[in-house]
């Protein structure tokens, strides 16, 4: 199985053995062997082999290779890393927008090459690129041991794959019996490095009470490769909260620095809020909000933040549902921060979709930019192979219109426009068939109207969105939680728009009023949009394009 190094210097692979069996990995060039390695043990370990322009082969024997790729080139942000694919006779080149062209697959929401995706972290931006860290299993398509995965845009749209920057701890990675590893966090950079903040976990595996969760740190200097690990809050440090301690957010205001984690304090799910001179040395202040409802067993993915003379609190709540029955619900809080205390005035739902979680923000160029998880907490997903689980909503950036947070489609969204499909107003009815099943649509009203649209079409099955007298909902004959309803009123729909991406959909509500986000597996890649509107007069515009690849 040859292939050629080209500009990187080194192959980066994961790979264990056959059950039952002895594997054995071997790199070699112009007939040298380079690296050899015998695996004993069915836990993938990651290999780093230094290389040099030229040509190589590589030989396997009774062993698995979950991912493997070129790395460290001369430009790392610019030109990524190079996948590479193994099969039985070669290793092939990967080239990701012909790789990620089927059914299964986001075109234009970001995605992991293969294997398990979930939360975003790390957001931020870096000696001009903007960083994306996420919750990755790159072994297979369900949860597992964790690592951080990474990826930079120069232009919040385009991605470019990195390496991992993060695995699980040793004793969890060479282990049958325990999981965890690195779980969630953020990013702070300063003009000479990116520093991580995260949680590791690691807990025998059906054994909850085993679990232990602590603060971590790390800091990079090139925004790649990351030094030697810091423990900054040890598990159980805190009196009164339990082992639910994770997700730290770093942030500043006024000239100080705090953390926001997911805990449960006293019996109560809460956002612990510590602060900093430093962020080295951490003290405990109180908890920025506790949450009264017994049933939430922890308030993850904490977000805090500043936007416009207001505050805003993010929170993700385990265990419970919406009053729309959406189960797990991300919600937000606006009020007042003095003296490092957090009153809210009023609240509400980030997303009416019911598959959006762990939304984490960042600010660039006084801009605040929320990416969410693509969620499946019903089991929609549909294993294929070299498919992947998991994908980020596109940038949604934020502001505040009265006692709602709204959040709109970035504006680099846009540049992603194609080909016009449609145009028409005073409409009574569409019907479009969409090659690619990749498309936007604007729908402009002058004042409520019934209408309905088909959003997608797969066999028998269908999703639709129904609005009418202000009320929007989403509804999939595929919907395997029963007892939820994906909607969402306001006093006037004027404007409503769709981003249709093979299997995910996000509807925004009046300039981002209200965002929903939802799955619907397509086994085809044939789109189409289907619309009837009761009052056609109050019909300003339907407008259907085509959205193009970010790969």
């Amino acid at each position: 199985m040859v292939f050629k190094s080209g500009q990187y210097r080194k192959v980066e692979l994961f790979a264990c053995a056959v059950p039952g069996k002895e594997g054995l990995l071997q790199l070699s060039e112009s007939g040298n062997v380079i690296f050899k390695n015998r695996l004993i043990s069915c836990n993938y370990q990651r290999f780093c082999i230094p290389v040099t322009e030229g040509e190589y082969c590589f030989e396997m024997k009774d062993a698995h290779i979950s991912q493997m790729y070129l790395r460290d080139s001369r430009d790392m942000p610019e030109n990524g890393i190079r996948y590479l694919m193994v099969n039985d006779t070669d290793v092939e080149m990967i080239h990701m927008k012909d790789f990620l062209d089927t059914p299964f697959r986001e075109q234009y929401h970001f995605t992991p090459f293969v294997n398990w995706m979930n939360d975003p972290n790390g957001l931020c931006w870096y000696k001009g690129y903007y960083h994306l860290f996420y919750q990755a299993n790159p072994h297979r398509q369900k949860w597992g041991k964790m690592y951080w995965g990474h990826a930079v845009s120069s232009d919040l749209i385009h991605w470019k794959h990195l390496p991992f920057a993060l695995e699980p701890q040793e004793e969890i990675r060479d282990s049958d019996l325990m999981t965890g590893g690195a779980f969630s966090g953020s990013a702070v950079a300063t003009k000479e490095e990116i520093r991580l903040f995260f949680t590791r976990d690691a807990e025998v595996i059906g054994d909850p009470a085993s679990i232990r969760q602590y603060q971590a740190s790390v800091r990079s200097r090139d925004g790649i490769d990351f030094g030697e690990e810091e423990e900054l809050l040890p598990a159980f440090s805190l009196e009164g909260a339990n082992a639910n301690f994770r997700d730290p957010k770093v942030f500043s205001l006024d000239q100080k620095w705090y953390m926001a984690i997911a805990s449960n304090y006293y019996g109560k799910a809460a956002v612990l809020l510590y602060a900093s001179e430093d962020m080295q040395s951490w003290k405990f202040v109180r908890p920025l909000r506790q949450f009264e409802d017994s049933a939430i067993s922890s308030a993850e993915c904490p977000d805090f933040f500043r936007l416009g003379d207001r505050y805003v609190l993010l929170a993700s709540l385990m265990d419970i549902r919406s009053e729309n029955g959406v189960y797990q619900p991300v919600k937000y809080y606006i009020g007042h921060w003095e003296k490092e205390e957090f009153q809210s005035i009023c609240e509400g739902m980030a997303d009416f979709g019911g598959n959006f979680y762990a939304a984490q923000t960042f600010e660039h160029e006084e801009r605040r930019i929320l990416f969410g998880w693509i969620c499946d907490w019903h089991g929609e997903h549909e294993r294929e192979k070299n498919g992947s689980y998991g994908s980020f909503t596109i940038p949604r950036e934020l502001s505040l219109k009265g006692n709602c947070l709204c959040q709109a489609p970035a504006k680099e969204v846009y540049s992603l426009l194609g080909e016009v499909l449609f145009e028409g107003k005073g409409c009574t009815a569409a019907d479009i068939k969409i090659p690619g099943n990749c498309y936007y649509s604007e729908l402009l009203f002058s004042d409520n109207t019934g209408f309905e649209i088909t959003l997608a079409v797969d066999g028998e099955d269908s999703m639709k969105l129904l609005g009418d007298k202000g009320e929007l909902e989403i509804l999939s004959t595929k919907n395997r939680d029963k007892d939820a309803r994906f909607a969402t009123k306001t006093e006037k729909i004027r404007k409503i728009e769709i981003f249709m991406d093979r299997r995910v959909v996000e509807v925004y509500v009046n300039d981002g009023e209200r965002a929903g986000t939802k799955i619907f597996v397509n086994h085809s890649k044939g789109g189409v949009f289907r619309a009837f509107f009761d009052e056609p007069a109050r019909v300003k515009r339907v407008l259907v394009r085509k959205m193009e690849t970010i790969w």
